[in-house]
């Protein structure tokens, strides 16, 4: 049995509220559509966002959420269109800075793990004007980012290509810097004008190998543009024979990570990516309908308890 408690404002901890899915189906960890305008929440299930490196939470025009609460309107014109809502979460890259990345905690350890979200293409997209190289996406990671811990780590980059458009590999480590082949899979990712102002869903999924000694560890990536249905992801990544197994000391499981990153092939002028409508499982999340591009902006929130 389930009760429903209407909520009459936005807050942070309903945005982190854990979900109940009245099919039968197992909740997701977290949906996080931003709509609080808070990053400082924790959900139930210990989930946090780390401090803040140049991201915010923004409104189509105004960043509301830095440090902390804000209302800052900046001194160019911008084009911060949510996918979902009235709010998104905001990358910023300044002409000639590298790095912009939104650290998250997990809560637990968690050795089969989905993650699904929208992503915006900026509308000035160039990869890099002098350097096409390698800019971060997406990282995972169990006891420390790459070298720092003993566990296995992963990461999604996009490459440059000389017209400004972009190829996707991943890369993981079993352990330390123990870097298990070179960047794999390489596939186009965004093309240049086509792309620039449109969103992408993707969904990431990644399963720790059962044992040291079992190189079963699985690693998949698909993507869908906001004109294609749930049905149109496309496949663009995937490893059934990853040696991803759990440290000896632990964590057991997939524990912390980040979204975007440094960028290596900086940008030559103002340049933001948007996020919205994070989900987070344990269960697939490639038979989900996920937001339409049509959808419109929520009702008053509406909180299910167990």
């Amino acid at each position: 049995m389930t009760s429903l408690i209407k909520i009459g404002r936005l807050s942070a901890s309903l945005l982190f509220a854990n979900l109940f899915i009245s099919t039968g189906a197992a909740a997701p960890l977290l949906v996080d559509s931003f709509e609080s305008g808070d990053l400082s929440a924790t959900n139930a299930d210990g989930f946090q966002w780390s401090s803040t490196n140049r991201t915010g939470v923004v409104t189509e025009d105004t960043l509301v959420y830095n440090k902390g609460p804000t209302n800052e309107v900046p001194s160019y014109n911008p084009d911060w269109t949510p996918k979902h809502g009235e709010h998104s979460l905001r990358f910023e890259y300044p002409p000639g800075k590298a790095w912009s990345e939104q650290r998250f905690k997990l809560g637990g350890a968690y050795r089969d793990i989905w993650f699904q979200y929208w992503v915006r293409v900026p509308v000035n997209y160039f990869h890099g004007q002098e350097s096409p190289t390698n800019n971060k996406f997406f990282s995972l990671w169990m006891d420390g980012y790459s070298s720092k811990g003993e566990g296995p780590s992963i990461a999604w980059e996009f490459w440059g290509d000389q017209d400004g458009s972009s190829r996707i590999a991943f890369h993981y480590s079993a352990g330390g810097y123990t870097i298990m082949g070179t960047h794999q899979q390489m596939k186009p990712f965004i093309s240049v004008p086509r792309d620039r102002g449109r969103w992408m869903e993707v969904t990431l999924h990644v399963k720790a190998a059962s044992s040291s000694s079992a190189n079963d560890g699985i690693i998949e990536f698909w993507r869908r543009w906001e004109d294609q249905s749930p049905s149109d992801r496309q496949l663009l990544h995937r490893t059934t024979n990853a040696d991803i197994a759990a440290p000896p000391g632990g964590p057991n499981g997939w524990a912390a990570g980040y979204l975007m990153g440094w960028a290596n092939a900086e940008y030559s002028e103002q340049t933001d990516w948007l996020i919205d409508y994070l989900t987070i499982s344990t269960e697939s999340l490639i038979g989900t309908q996920g937001i339409a591009p049509s959808d419109a902006a929520p009702e008053p929130p509406n909180l299910i308890l167990k």
